[in-house]
Parts: structure tokens; sequence; C-alpha cells
């Protein structure tokens, strides 16, 4: 009996040490954080409009995401936040191949793609909320996003010749806007687990691109334009330094 009585008291205790822990951390007024994360790349629709003068048949497929962001509270909810979030997803070419096999029934076509690498650097206000442990953000967000457009080769066979095109990857810039959603757990005085959400959408020119057909032993090169409005959404997982 004695035993019970013992644990009860030390669950009673160990209840009463959390709850008050708890109380402080809830009410320590943090004004600032760094934030660093990470997750998956997801492609979404892009609020920009696309180029019909200029297609292309390669798009982004789930990749992954990081992302380091920190902000400050000017004001009991109002803040300003900047963040750089770079994602890496795989292209996808499957298209190529539906197109030409259109045109050119009968080949045995085949495709292989690079990675798009998308780096986003943001800045932006934010609205916070708090509630007992939790932390809730909300922020709209414009910037900046360098978009590295990837290699891509599509080979087969026309009538028996081996023929290929190949473009190869490059590099451009161009201004993004975009939003979010975080929301932290206190679990010390200076640090909170992170899940953020984010959507950034840009559009991306690229002109003068090298693409390389290859009929037998003939190379021909020839410069190609295309642009690509991109959608982005990521979500990250991490941890905040809080102050």
């Amino acid at each position: 009996m004695k035993k019970v009585y013992s644990l009860i008291i030390g669950l009673l205790a160990t209840g009463m040490s959390f709850a008050q822990q708890s109380f402080i951390l809830s009410h320590i007024d943090h004004r600032g954080f760094v934030n660093l994360s990470g997750g998956v790349s997801m492609p979404v629709k892009s609020l920009m409009k696309g180029d019909p003068t200029a297609p292309s048949d390669v798009v982004a497929l789930r990749g992954t995401s990081m992302q380091v962001s920190a902000g400050y509270r000017l004001t009991r909810r109002i803040g300003i936040q900047g963040s750089f979030t770079n994602c890496l997803n795989n292209a996808g070419t499957q298209k190529l191949v539906e197109n030409i096999e259109k045109s050119h029934a009968g080949g045995n076509w085949s495709t292989s793609g690079g990675t798009w690498n998308c780096s986003h650097l943001m800045a932006g206000p934010f609205m916070t909320f708090s509630a007992g442990l939790f932390m809730f953000d909300a922020r709209i967000m414009g910037g900046y996003s360098w978009i590295q457009r990837p290699t891509t080769e599509l080979k087969g066979n026309f009538y028996d010749v081996p023929l290929s095109v190949k473009t190869q990857q490059m590099r451009r810039g161009s201004t993004t806007l975009g939003g979010g959603a975080s929301i932290r757990y206190k679990i010390s005085r200076n640090f909170a687990l992170a899940i953020n959400a984010d959507y950034v959408s840009t559009r991306a020119s690229f002109d003068n691109l090298t693409s390389t057909l290859t009929v037998g032993k003939e190379k021909v090169d020839e410069n190609i334009r295309e642009v690509h409005p991109i959608g982005l959404v990521s979500l990250n997982g991490g941890l905040s330094l809080l102050f």
C-alpha cells in the first residue's frame, strides 16, 4: 500500500512540475526566432502565365526542400520575416516521348533528365498568435528566385537511324511571390519544434538554350527558348531558436 501511495505522490509531483513549467513557458514573450527545417517540395499550379510562343514539355516532380528563416515581431502581432529555401525536384520528361510518338510512330523512344534546382530568397510581413505553448504564424512574401533547368535527353530510332535531342541545363533568375504558415510548439525556454508550409510562384525564362540534334553521325546545334511558370509547395519540419 505504501508503494501505491508513493507512486501516486510521485505522479502528482511530476504533473504539478510539468504544469508549472508549461505555465512559465506559455508566458515568456519571445519576439524573434531563427528556424532550420527540411521536408518535401511538391509542384503545383503557378499564379504566373506561360508564354505560348516558348512552350516546354519538361516538368518538375516531387522532391526535397530545405529552409532557413528568421523573423522579429515589431508589435504585439505583426513582424518581419526573411527566408531562404532550396528545392530539388527531379525532371519529368514523359511528355517528350508522347509528343514525338505522335509524329514519329513506331520508334523506340526513351528520355532522361536531371534535377530542377530552385532557390528562393524572400521577405515580408507576418502575423502571429499564441495559445499556451503553441505559436501560429501567417505570412505573405516576395523576393527573387534562381531556377536551374535540368539537362534533358531524348533518344530513339527513326527509320533505323539513331536519333537524339539533348538540351543543356541553364540557370536564370526571376521575381517571386508567395506566402505560408507555421506552427511552433515550445519545448524549452529558447527552443520550439516547428512545422512550416510555404507556397511560391515564379516564371523563369530560358533564352538561348542549346539543343543538340544528333542523327546518325551528324550533329546540329539550335538555340531555343522556354518559359516555365513554376509553383511549389514545401512542407518542412524542424527546430526554432526563440529569443
